[in-house]
Order: C-alpha cells, then sequence, then structure tokens
C-alpha cells in the first residue's frame, strides 16, 4: 500500500539538520545551512552535527541523541540529513520508531540514509524523501529546477521526471520504493529489508565498478526480490550504467523479470539531483521515458 504525505513542508516552516552517518565537512555544511535559510527555512542544527569521530558525525550515543531531539520537536516540519556516508545502518535498532511516530513529518537524504527512509514508509506509513542533503547538494548549490523539485515534492505536488532511454519497454503503476543499490543490498537477510511487491523500484549508486553492480542486481534477483516489482527506475549508476546499454550482459542483468525498465533519470549520486517521494504511488512509462509521481494523495 501506498504510504500518506507528511504534512506540507512550506518555506518559512522551521526544519532540522540531523546528522546519523559520517563526518560533515563545516564548510560545505556551513554552505549548505545558508542555503536552507535562503530557501526560507528557520533551520535547527542538532548537537552533533559538528562533531567527528573517526569517520562519523561523533559516537553511536551522540548521533542517536542529537537525532532523537530533533525528533522531539514538535515544531520541525522537516528534518534534512547533513550528508551520509557510512554508520546509519548500526543505529535502526536503536532508533525510537515510538517516537517519530507521534510527530509526522518529511525526511530529507539519501545514499546512507536508504534504509532509514525505507522503514519511514514502511514502519511509520509516511512517504521519505530522496532528495538533496544539506552538505554534499545544498552546499555545492542547487539548480532553479532542483530546488523545484524539492519544493514541490515536500509540498505535495505531482511530479513528472524525464529519463535518458528505456532498457525494457512498458508502463506500469506502483509504489515508489528503494534508493542507493547498495545500501539496499546492505539489508538483505536483515529485518531491515524492505517487502518490494508490486513497487517499482529505483536504484542509485555511485562508484561502483560494472561488476558489482551486476553482481548486486544478481543478489537481489536470487533473494527473490525482484520477483514481484512492477518496473525498474534507474537514477545514477556510473557512466555504462547512464547511457544506454551497449552489452548483452547489461540487458541480461536488467531483464530477470517482466516489467519496463527506464535509465538516466537524475536522481542520486550525480547533479542535478532531484527529489523522489518513496512511498508514493507513482507511473513509469517506458514508452515517453517518463516517471509521474503522485500528487496529493495525503489526507486522511
Amino acid at each position: 500500500m501506498a504510504a500518506i504525505l507528511p504534512p506540507p513542508v512550506l518555506p518559512g516552516h522551521r526544519v532540522g539538520v540531523a546528522a546519523l552517518s559520517g563526518a560533515v565537512d563545516q564548510a560545505a555544511l556551513d554552505r549548505g545551512l545558508s542555503a536552507l535559510s535562503v530557501l526560507g527555512f528557520d533551520v535547527v542544527v542538532a548537537d552533533n552535527v559538528r562533531t567527528r569521530w573517526g569517520i562519523f558525525a561523533g559516537e553511536e550515543s551522540e548521533r542517536l541523541e542529537g537525532f532523537h531531539r530533533l525528533a522531539a520537536d514538535p515544531s520541525l516540519s522537516a528534518i534534512f540529513f547533513a550528508r551520509g556516508g557510512s554508520g546509519l545502518l548500526g543505529l535502526l535498532p536503536y532508533i525510537d520508531w515510538n517516537l517519530l511516530a507521534r510527530f509526522p513529518r518529511a525526511y530529507v537524504g539519501y545514499s546512507d540514509l536508504t534504509p532509514f527512509l525505507l522503514q519511514v514508509v514502511d514502519r511509520l506509513g509516511l512517504v521519505a524523501y530522496h532528495g538533496p542533503m544539506v552538505a554534499p547538494d545544498l552546499g555545492r548549490g542547487l539548480s532553479q529546477t532542483e530546488v523545484a523539485s524539492l519544493l514541490n515534492a515536500l509540498a505535495g505536488r505531482k511530479q513528472t521526471l524525464s529519463a535518458a532511454h528505456e532498457f525494457c519497454s512498458g508502463r506500469a503503476d506502483g509504489v515508489l520504493l528503494g534508493g542507493c543499490l547498495s545500501m539496499l543490498v546492505a539489508t538483505l537477510g536483515t529485518e531491515w529489508m524492505p517487502d518490494l511487491s508490486d513497487a517499482l523500484l529505483f536504484l542509485e549508486d555511485i562508484d561502483e565498478p560494472d561488476y558489482r553492480i551486476d553482481r548486486m542486481l544478481t543478489q537481489l534477483h536470487l533473494s527473490g526480490n525482484l520477483t514481484n516489482i512492477r518496473g525498474m527506475v534507474l537514477g545514477y549508476l556510473g557512466e555504462t550504467w547512464d547511457t544506454a546499454m551497449t552489452e548483452d550482459w547489461q540487458c541480461r542483468a536488467l531483464e530477470r523479470f517482466d516489467g519496463p525498465v527506464v535509465g538516466g533519470f537524475q536522481v542520486g549520486h550525480g547533479v542535478p539531483n532531484y527529489t523522489l517521494p518513496l512511498g508514493l504511488e507513482a507511473c513509469l512509462d517506458g514508452e515517453r521515458c517518463e516517471l509521474i509521481i503522485g500528487g496529493s494523495l495525503n489526507t486522511e
């Protein structure tokens, strides 16, 4: 079933910035915080965002406490994540999901945040946003089209994204789920792997060689998680995959299920990075290379 949209997030609202994963580059963070303010948001920063503990934004307890303090603030309409990196997966069992359920809001991130966003959809029944993070994306400066995509998604407006090419034709409707391919595969065999049945599966990643992408797609297939999906939406995966496929082995990797596959969507670890509402109903049109996303499905 589709999730419901959280309350709309609009300029003028208070938003939080959390860091559950990697240590954050401070110069990029400052630029990103400034960009959030320019968009009209009143920004509240988690206590640990400027903390460094090895490769992480603080020890586990610091990251959890900083996040939970934001989550307990009912005035925050959204929580953006400062960056991805590594470290989120081990925190999933310790997140206070009951606290998050008390205050429905938007959560915005990608990469290492993929398992968290999918749990927001699965456990809380809320749409979560695969979208720009503060340091890497807002810190570099979003284009006008990226800003429009983010603000339209957070306001619950219908969107249409265009892609470069189709791999397998057809048209399919389903709930949009997925995110970073390697992070999705990392949850296989755990309670944190979501049910992808009847989903439009979105996948993206960064700096993964072709053989690893093929292996991860094969692992998803062998685990049975591609059996009942309705279509596949490919964002940035690397140069070989972001252009029209020329190798037979690539075609076989994507023909292990019966449904449309459309690639080249500008979402994920690249520029531009448009926003996808995970958990929302969408239509994948392989003939037109378009993804038509939701609308105002929220309400009750």
